[in-house]
């Protein structure tokens, strides 16, 4: 499947169950899609081998639906206008491949075109609480993600 966003991890709480997340429209076709929501995380998150781990082992007490809620903190770019596609036609950059590894030990050139795309193409910010500590235990701020998970119900 086709990667549609790139996700960067802002901040994790495990004691409170939280972490806050970036989302952007990776792929051209998502860009007028609507916003991520709670369902977009529950498919994002089971991509993770480690959070498959733990919902495979059916004695670890995880639900299926570990997503408690999603909140919106702020959006960029959306609605996805013709104003907002030509600043991003004139930025001229590509979201790096994730072997550059995390945000914040890229070079500087990787970093800066990251940063742009985050800025040009439509995207948000959330606030996410799962219903166990031990699904967000391992990430860490500047992990950042290509997915092909989207918003909307099953």
């Amino acid at each position: 499947m086709t990667d549609l966003y790139a996700v960067r991890v802002l901040a994790v709480d495990p004691p409170r169950r939280r972490i806050r997340l970036r989302v952007t429209a990776f792929n051209p076709d998502v860009w007028h899609w609507p916003l991520p929501d709670k369902n977009f995380f529950l498919r994002d998150l089971e991509e993770d081998e480690a959070v498959l781990d733990l919902l495979a082992d059916e004695d670890d007490g995880i639900e299926q639906d570990f997503v408690e809620s999603a909140e919106r903190t702020a959006t960029r770019n959306y609605p996805f206008t013709a104003e907002a596609q030509e600043r991003l036609s004139r930025s001229g950059s590509g979201f790096p491949w994730e072997d550059e590894g995390p945000f914040d030990e890229m070079s500087p050139e990787s970093a800066a075109a990251f940063l742009r795309c985050e800025e040009v193409r439509a995207g948000a910010d959330y606030d996410v609480v799962v219903t166990d500590s031990r699904l967000i235990e391992h990430l860490k701020p500047g992990l950042w993600w290509r997915t092909t998970a989207y918003p909307g119900a099953d």
